[in-house]
């Protein structure tokens, strides 16, 4: 160990390089989504409590900083879903802790009993089947970048699949023939193969084609403009782009289109066509089906708005008499024994 670091720095190396790559076996997205939370945690010591890491000591790790932690997180406009996320994290990393510092053990397991804050469902965000054909559709198939921007909302809808699924995808992962299929490496390091629409594959088909002849299985099946892999900010900023654009002409469209949103969108649109929650549930890759069942929420929910807006157009207002005001009905009631 450097002579600089201390026990908390050092558990913090082991718990990112060995222990969930290694002994846990997460995947790289789930490494960094922990990096992140610890990044987040240092950054509070070192600001926020005017403490130096090389004199933060694991014995300093405790249920009351974590905590504080939180509660700054919040603070910082952080919804509770975000911070129970933290806290799942630090819990983690306090388990293994525990394993390894057994003499800290008792305020180590403090952190652990943290109870997560409820956090209040959201409203899932979704664009229509006429709204999102709209934004598929609007870039220039006709142009090398319009043909790659069509594939990346095409594929991002059509699959159901999470933006850092579409950034992994290699040309090993493209499967076209009867029944054309593509492999996505999701969560947890699992993979799922999933049906695509024949448009859909013509499209990759052409796409290749034109401008991966030559790529071998490993190659990234969408690059940048440097034709390097792209990332998720690249995939961010095509939607609004084309969502600005439509915005221009059509006032109507919704401001914030976000990447999740043709997820969303792709499942409550198999819901309206009738298809079964768990189809849905394994078409998504939701470890459990009640993750699955939001859209279940969401859709009933968009059920009674509409029976709401349009009962007062099929039933007529009743002016209902007081009751009260018919006393021999009330007498005869009330005689009845």
């Amino acid at each position: 160990m450097n002579t600089n670091s201390t026990d908390f720095s050092y558990l913090v190396t082991s718990f990112l390089t060995d222990y969930l790559p290694l002994q846990r076996c997460y995947s790289r997205n789930t490494i960094l989504s922990y990096r992140d939370t610890l990044k987040l945690l240092i950054r509070f010591i070192n600001i926020e409590k005017s403490i130096k890491l090389q004199n933060f000591h694991i014995k300093d790790f405790n249920r009351d900083l974590i905590i504080e932690f939180l509660e700054w997180h919040r603070k910082n406009g952080v919804s509770s879903s975000t911070a129970n996320q933290r806290l799942a994290a630090l819990k983690t990393f306090s388990e293994y802790a525990q394993l390894e510092c057994i003499e800290y053990i008792s305020p180590l397991l403090d952190i652990s009993a943290i109870k997560a804050k409820k956090a209040s469902a959201k409203a899932v965000s979704f664009l229509s089947v006429e709204q999102m054909a709209k934004l598929i559709n609007w870039p220039d198939i006709n142009t090398p970048i319009g043909f790659r921007h069509r594939l990346i909302l095409t594929l991002l809808y059509d699959s159901g699949c999470r933006v850092q699924e579409l950034c992994d995808l290699t040309i090993g992962d493209v499967f076209l023939s009867e029944n054309s299929t593509i492999r996505l490496h999701g969560k947890g390091n699992k993979f799922r193969t999933i049906v695509i629409s024949d448009e859909t594959a013509t499209l990759l088909k052409k796409y290749i084609e034109r401008y991966l002849p030559n790529a071998l299985k490993d190659h990234s099946l969408i690059s940048n403009r440097y034709n390097q892999k792209i990332h998720r900010d690249g995939i961010a900023y095509i939607i609004n782009k084309y969502a600005t654009e439509i915005r221009r002409e059509d006032s109507s469209f919704p401001e914030k289109i976000h990447c999740h949103m043709f997820r969303h969108s792709k499942a409550m649109h198999m819901l309206e066509a009738g298809i079964n929650i768990v189809y849905i549930r394994d078409f998504l890759g939701h470890e459990d089906i009640s993750t699955t069942m939001i859209y279940i929420k969401t859709d009933n929910r968009l059920k009674n708005e509409a029976i709401s807006k349009l009962s007062p157009k099929v039933t007529n207002e009743i002016d209902f008499s007081d009751w009260n005001k018919d006393k021999d009905l009330m007498t005869f009631l009330n005689s009845l024994k």
